[in-house]
């Protein structure tokens, strides 16, 4: 994987200096000149138009981008370049890409991330929900459609979380098509949450998602690039035009009817209905998060923990400048700098007139500036622990788990001690779903999950994995005594009646158990615990098997 990641390196360095050159011969567009009524302004979508670019669209039809003097078009992509390849090639002034572009500035292309319009990302993988996959271990051997190139970076960071490499695959270029899904040519098609569900609904095709932040992988969507070369050259530009983006998006959220009617006359060139145009704006105003953080809200330590994920998946490994990455706005800037250069005629003048005014208004300006860091604060503090934590059993979710685990394994070869990890599933699960309802069986989950609760000892920490998979790390724990917990935990939950409503059923577990030997790491464990279960399942499930 090293190797294939360095000569990626090489082959991006080479692309970006050749795109330097093609840039200077042909459009010019790094140094654009102002057209009649304004600076003309190339922007490089990622995808054919949907509400996916609502927030440009609204700005151009309401005239955010005119008011700022600029003539904005929006560029659909093409079937050779991704929209970061335009940008580099200097065919674009700005582009929206995915949180893979800081792989391409740790190889030295000088990129600059102006906001995340989604605070999740948007990207997963769809199976069919038959009962043939379970979880990711399943594809092993089998077809999965991935797209190329770094920009699916998150989708193989999940996928190795999950102990699955990509030679374990038998990979497919991606492509727009679900045929090959449908027709069942395939095990696994990468798509987005605001898209592919409500196509193969449609069909009446029950799918399984998983999510990279279920696997602690958890990345921005929709990320808007421009380059260090505009900012140096025309930073008015590049602020006008974020300025004016952040007003269309905070139009196209809050009046998303409105701007649907604009996608189906001017920008419909997928020919999409409007009830699928109102599930995309649906999702993707729950990935924006506007109620929570501001639209285009990005943190360092949310880029650290992006960054950690590609450099411990080896997707990264040369030196990327956050401070240079991630875009200060000049607004902030530019007030201070006035203020500085101005100082003594503002407090002559202020001290004469208002001086008075000036106490008041301070204080005030301090009390909005102490409550408005607060908000931020609980905004982040509450994305943090959402992020952290399975919102139906209350139990940590499979991020926090692994991060969780890693410390274990840690601790257990500092002071050579045992650890071991139980990987429990519910038997015939989609069974519930099918004889009771979904609520059925998020009732089951959530009541498993407080049996869980009960079971785990002081130092262990249990969490859910997504659907009906949990986990338990045993801590000073050997093979045996863990084998214990596991069966009286496979005894109280056939023995726990589950209630919904006035019904009620039993289920039962398969469990698998795995001990660390010394110098394995997390994907070795997470295999053999993985491997136990399965076996578990193989001799007829409600059992408790041990990887010897």
């Amino acid at each position: 994987m090293a190797r294939g990641t360095r000569q990626g390196w090489t082959f991006v360095r080479v692309f970006w200096a050749l795109g330097l050159v093609l840039a200077a011969v042909t459009s010019g567009l790094t140094h654009a000149s102002g057209g009649k009524d304004g600076f003309d302004v190339q922007v490089q979508l990622k995808w054919h138009h949907q509400f996916q670019f609502a927030g440009y669209y609204a700005a151009l039809e309401q005239g955010y981008y005119r008011e700022a003097g600029l003539n904005v078009s929006l560029r659909e992509p093409t079937a050779h370049h991704t929209a970061i390849e335009r940008l580099m090639m200097g065919r674009a002034h700005f582009a929206i890409a995915d949180t893979g572009a800081v792989i391409y500035r740790s190889t030295g292309v000088p990129l600059v991330a102006l906001g995340a319009i989604s605070q999740r990302s948007p990207s997963v993988l769809i199976t069919r929900d038959d009962g043939s996959i379970s979880g990711l271990g399943d594809l092993r051997g089998q077809k999965v459609m991935l797209g190329g190139g770094y920009m699916n970076a998150e989708l193989i960071a999940m996928l190795r979380n999950a102990g699955v490499e990509i030679t374990d695959l038998v990979v497919v270029p991606s492509e727009a098509s679900l045929d090959p899904f449908i027709e069942g040519r395939i095990a696994a098609h990468n798509g987005y949450t605001t898209n592919e569900p409500y196509l193969l609904d449609a069909l009446g095709i029950d799918i399984l998602m998983f999510s990279p932040g279920d696997y602690g992988v958890d990345f921005y969507g929709d990320i808007l690039l421009t380059t260090e070369a505009l900012i140096e050259t025309h930073p008015e530009v590049v602020e006008a035009f974020w300025e004016a983006t952040r007003r269309g998006w905070a139009y196209a959220v809050a009046r998303p009817d409105e701007v649907i009617d604009l996608i189906l006359r001017d920008y419909n060139t997928q020919d999409k209905t409007r009830a699928h145009l109102e599930f995309e704006a649906e999702e993707l105003i729950r990935l924006i998060m506007p109620q929570v953080v501001p639209i285009g809200y990005m943190h360092r330590d949310r880029w650290e923990h992006i960054e950690r994920v590609f450099r411990d998946q080896e997707l990264l490994m040369g030196d990327t400048n956050l401070d240079s990455f991630i875009y200060a706005s000049l607004t902030e800037y530019d007030l201070w700098d006035w203020m500085r250069d101005y100082r003594w005629p503002l407090a002559i003048a202020v001290l004469l007139v208002a001086g008075a005014l000036l106490v008041l208004h301070s204080m005030r300006l301090k009390v909005e500036v102490q409550a408005r860091t607060i908000d931020l604060q609980r905004a982040k503090e509450f994305a943090e622990v959402e992020a952290r934590t399975d919102y139906l059993t209350g139990l940590p979710n499979r991020r926090h788990f692994l991060e969780t685990l890693t410390r274990c394994i840690a601790q257990a070869e500092r002071y050579d001690s045992p650890l071991s990890l139980v990987a429990i599933d519910i038997d015939l699960f989609k069974q519930i779903n099918d004889s009771y309802g979904h609520a059925a069986g998020d009732d089951a989950l959530q009541q498993i999950g407080d049996v869980l609760k009960r079971f785990v000892r002081s130092g262990d920490i249990a969490a859910r994995m997504g659907g009906e998979e949990f986990a338990i790390a045993c801590v000073n724990t050997d093979a045996a005594d863990a084998t214990a917990l596991a069966q009286r935990l496979c005894e109280a939950v056939a023995e726990t009646s589950i209630l919904y409503g006035e019904i009620s059923f039993q289920v039962t577990l398969s469990v698998g158990v795995a001990t660390r030997a010394p110098g394995e790491g997390i994907a070795e464990l997470l295999k053999k615990s993985d491997m136990a279960l399965y076996n578990a399942k193989a001799e007829g499930r409600n059992k408790v098997c041990q990887w010897c």
